[in-house]
């Protein structure tokens, strides 16, 4: 039988943030390769981390354009 295949689209940051404190997929204006971190907003403003990292992104000379939400984590079926 078929499965439905779900298509995640790369949501622009100009378009909308994500929510704080959830780990998502990064793309970035100045590197190739895509990678997992988060978005954390306070009074100040937000910013992107990638992983666990304290320093952020942009700290790092990373500039984020895009995100999209991670995929369900893989489970056997039975």
């Amino acid at each position: 039988f078929m499965k439905k295949i779900l298509t995640l689209q790369w949501i622009p940051c100009e378009e909308r943030l994500p929510d704080n404190n959830d780990y998502i997929m990064l793309s970035f204006e100045n590197y190739s390769l895509p990678e997992i971190g988060r978005y954390e907003e306070n009074l100040e403003g937000g910013a992107f981390y990638i992983g666990n990292e304290n320093i952020t992104c942009i700290s790092k000379g990373f500039f984020v354009n895009a995100w999209m939400p991670l995929p369900m984590p893989y489970i056997k079926e039975r």
